[in-house]
């Protein structure tokens, strides 16, 4: 299947989303790394006994988006939510609908809207989380067909 405008900018937004919490933080790339993957062991977003070398982080911000793991890019969000970061492009709205879409797949778009803090806008949540949902959808449809 051919990669939709959509699909396109969340797969962007998974490499953007690691630089922009780097960033955020003060501390080597190794000490970051142990803090992510930590919040992401926390979350239960993977079962990794050990941190990544702060090497990947970098990597994962300069090289083909797809190569950061959807945990990672999931738990930088999280983490920066905390900071009270907010999308302000069209990548980012999508990115962040995308990796929700993913992390609370079995949820009602109600329930995805509750789990967002105060300061992000739940009205063009809603909508992006509505697209991410549908082509979520339409990629499987596609999948089964073949």
């Amino acid at each position: 299947m051919i990669g939709t405008p959509f699909s396109t900018m969340a797969t962007e937004f998974r490499g953007q989303i690691i630089k922009t919490w780097l960033l955020q933080l003060s501390g080597t790339a190794t000490e970051k790394s142990k803090i992510l993957c930590q919040t992401a062991i926390e979350l239960g977003l993977t079962e990794r006994s050990k941190s990544i070398p702060g090497s990947a982080l970098i990597q994962w911000t300069k090289t083909t988006p797809t190569n950061t793991p959807l945990w990672a890019a999931q738990s930088a969000l999280l983490l920066l939510f905390a900071n009270e970061w907010k999308p302000s492009t069209h990548v980012e709205w999508c990115g962040m609908a995308s990796l929700l879409q993913r992390l609370y797949k079995k949820n009602s778009i109600a329930e995805m809207l509750s789990y967002l803090p105060k300061h992000i806008n739940k009205d063009i949540a809603a909508g992006w989380i509505t697209a991410a949902i549908e082509e979520d959808a339409n990629f499987r449809r596609h999948k089964k067909r073949k």
